[in-house]
């Protein structure tokens, strides 16, 4: 696993993905991260949470995501 960025202010937003790498976090701690906005690492976290976006789709996906917000 890796990452690479390339281009203007590639040293901001490449400290997401050197975090994530060197602790071993997975997708879904990074989509939970909660970082300091707006900020151009901020575009890390927004990948993150789009990678999910399909499942979100789901109907039971979004019938749990109701009932845990009524009774969670």
């Amino acid at each position: 696993l890796g990452a690479t960025i390339v281009g203007a202010a590639a040293g901001e937003l490449i400290t997401t993905w050197t975090l994530a790498i060197s602790r071993g976090l997975n997708i879904r701690a990074l989509a939970g991260m909660i970082v300091p906005y707006p900020t151009l690492a901020e575009i890390g976290k927004r990948a993150a949470i789009t990678y999910f976006l399909p499942s979100l789709s789901s109907v039971w996906v979004r019938r749990t995501i109701a009932f845990l917000r009524r009774f969670g």
